[in-house]
């Protein structure tokens, strides 16, 4: 979510949708990185209504982070918000009256970008018009994590608590003039042509573009500790390193095994566990559950565990065994889940790269 932020000041910025239940700190997050970046690179709306964006000053979102607290709060603006990140300007051509002449005439909005873009939202069944242009950022939803926040509460209640708190401000002008700092360069990725990434679904046209683009934002956060190169025409560069690969490939291993699935992370978590039950049981051949029973085992609320079924029951990953209006209804499973190992069977790993390097190195020598 930081890269996100920051990418406002690349060619190509990146976008992302951070999904959770309700209070599981999505807004948390976002305003998290609302407050690591400066104010006037910051634009944050509770809600857009059709035609916003076209009406705004021209220069007034370029190269700006742009943040929707919630997906409900902007699904009018839909189409205009995905124009801005695939062509990176609006145009809107309008009829207006001239108030001295009362003539008709055409006018033309133009707002340019590019932007990086951050929303919310507690639905898990995202329009893939939206999914192949963001990341998909899933929140940790666990026991543990709970635990973790509410020991992070008790302690901002304690004198260090009150100490860290007291650091805030210092912590986000650390972070402000930090990326002010940082100027427009080129990066150029010199091992690109040594790496592989799945091809298997049409939507990696774009997939593929986002994460050469995260590979460029880590480096661009990382210009200062790389050397400036310039070339005899005085184009001035950064090379990418292995080690900015390697941060690239660790955040979006989990984030791309997520986008490439065709299930949401709930339902694939529901056939998880119900995978679990079944191998479990004494005659898996003949397991089936009810929402109650899966309900029981995820702790789940019935909202949550109805969608993830219901999705399931659409894509034919569960079969409908018995049950009728007034009885419970009983699932059995049809077809297990694939993971993001097979998923992402044909992305780079760095170490894969690093041998290639190595290879390239001694074949030059």
């Amino acid at each position: 979510a930081y890269l996100i932020g920051l990418s406002r000041k690349l060619q190509n910025p990146l976008s992302g949708i951070v999904i959770s239940q309700a209070g599981a700190g999505k807004s948390g997050l976002t305003e998290l990185v609302e407050l690591l970046t400066p104010g006037e690179d910051v634009v944050l709306f509770s809600r857009l209504s059709s035609q916003a964006l076209y009406y705004m000053p021209k220069d007034y979102l370029k190269r700006k982070l742009l943040i929707l607290e919630e997906r409900v709060g902007a699904e009018a603006a839909e189409y205009s918000i995905r124009v801005l990140q695939s062509r990176q300007f609006l145009s809107q051509a309008v009829v207006v009256k001239d108030p001295n002449t009362g003539q008709m005439s055409t006018r033309r909005f133009e707002v340019e970008g590019p932007i990086a873009y951050l929303e919310t939202t507690t639905s898990h069944r995202i329009n893939h018009e939206n999914a192949t242009r963001c990341f998909e950022l899933t929140l940790d939803e666990s026991e543990m994590q709970t635990q973790r926040i509410h020991q992070r509460q008790r302690q901002s209640r304690t004198l260090e608590g009150l100490m860290l708190d007291f650091n805030t401000d210092k912590i986000q002008k650390k972070h402000h003039n930090a990326q002010r700092l940082l100027e427009q360069v080129k990066i150029v990725i010199p091992f690109v042509d040594l790496l592989s990434f799945p091809s298997r679904w049409l939507r990696t046209r774009r997939d593929h573009e986002r994460f050469l683009c995260l590979i460029e934002a880590v480096t661009f956060l990382h210009q200062k500790q790389r050397v400036q190169k310039t070339l005899a025409s005085g184009l001035v560069y950064i090379e990418a390193t292995l080690e900015d690969y390697q941060l690239a490939f660790e955040l979006a291993q989990g984030v791309l095994a997520a986008t490439f699935h065709e299930l949401s992370r709930g339902a694939r978590e529901l056939l998880d566990v119900a995978v679990e039950l079944q191998e479990s049981c004494k005659e898996p051949g003949l397991y089936s559950f009810t929402r109650r029973e899966i309900r029981q085992s995820l702790d789940w609320p019935d909202r949550r565990v109805q969608d993830a079924v219901q999705e399931l029951v659409d894509m034919e990953y569960l079969g409908v065994l018995a049950g009728s209006q007034g009885k419970a209804f009983r699932y059995r499973i049809l077809e297990t889940p694939e993971h993001g190992s097979g998923l992402l069977r044909n992305l780079t790993t760095p170490a894969q790269l690093a041998q290639l390097l190595q290879t390239s190195a001694s074949f030059a020598a």
